[in-house]
């Protein structure tokens, strides 16, 4: 208590209570008795801040100030970052996981280790596509700041398919029933499959089978069609489907959601798919009343 001789200070007189029942290892020099430590004196610090607020101890406070920032940069070096409590996951497993043997799927973890312990790249053909690049123009024409998802529309089989959500995250191409449903296609085409889906918050879901269909994106001449299979999950979404990594990568295509946008090779050229901030934010809106009415 550097500040006691400074002669601010208005001294308490002794705790109230049975002195016998009051800790002995804590004392306060502010109360002159045992019971609490100095550093944790209510009574002290209201008295420092009202005589800070007036103006005064100000070489005490821009000295404590400094000691501070050192001390946290102390202990900021020393400190080591808390281990994770557990994991949140987004949609895994599908058909890419269910055609896996065990014995397949160890070697592909063995290539990723590889991979990612040496460096060592399989050598694979070269082939030439052109450039794939994202400027400022091309978020010009969205709101900012904004954090939506990647919304696009696509051709599916016959139809155009509205809400279709992009998930760089997701291991499968998922198509909702209710969409599937309005394509009037009959339920005994589905591909019985035994694929378990693990989505937000660990929650499993079986999917009711497979579907391949035929998948365009883009407007001729600069477009990409090709056979997309999907699960078809019988469950609440706001979407009427997921575009996933088996169907984006087979496509080549780079996504950017700061400028909510897919960008493709093509024969013809890079083509843009854009997406619909309007449609992302009504699809949250929607799943958030969803949530409401569980």
């Amino acid at each position: 208590m550097q500040i006691k001789d400074e002669g601010a200070l208005t001294f308490p007189g002794k705790l109230k209570g049975d002195p016998n029942k009051r800790p002995r290892d804590k004392y306060c020099r502010f109360h002159r008795g045992h019971g609490h430590n100095t550093a944790n004196c209510y009574d002290l610090k209201q008295q420092i801040e009202a005589l800070i607020g007036q103006g005064k101890l100000q070489r005490f406070v821009s000295r404590e100030r400094i000691e501070t920032q050192e001390e946290q940069a102390s202990r900021r070096e020393n400190e080591h970052p808390r281990p994770p409590i557990g994991d949140i996951r987004m949609i895994v497993g599908g058909t890419a996981t269910a055609e896996f043997s065990k014995k397949t799927r160890k070697t592909y973890l063995r290539m990723v280790h590889s991979v990612q312990l040496t460096g060592s790249v399989p050598k694979m053909p070269r082939i030439d596509y052109p450039v794939i690049r994202f400027s400022e123009d091309d978020a010009q024409r969205l709101h900012h700041p904004h954090d939506d998802v990647l919304v696009v529309s696509l051709q599916m089989r016959d139809y155009n398919m509205h809400r279709v959500l992009v998930d760089n995250s997701s291991s499968a191409d998922i198509l909702y029933y209710p969409a599937f449903q309005q394509m009037r296609i009959d339920r005994e085409w589905l591909t019985p499959m035994n694929a378990l889906l693990v989505g937000f918050g660990g929650t499993k879901v079986f999917p009711l089978g497979a579907i391949t269909l035929a998948v365009t994106a883009g407007d001729y001449p600069q477009q990409i069609t090709k056979e997309v299979t999907f699960l078809v999950v019988d469950c609440s979404s706001s979407y009427n489907a997921i575009l996933g990594r088996p169907t984006l990568n087979s496509w080549k295509a780079v996504t950017s959601t700061y400028h909510l946008m897919i960008k493709f090779p093509t024969e013809y050229g890079v083509r843009e798919l854009w997406g619909n901030q309007i449609a992302a934010r009504e699809c949250y809106i929607a799943m958030l009343e969803m949530e409401d009415q569980q």
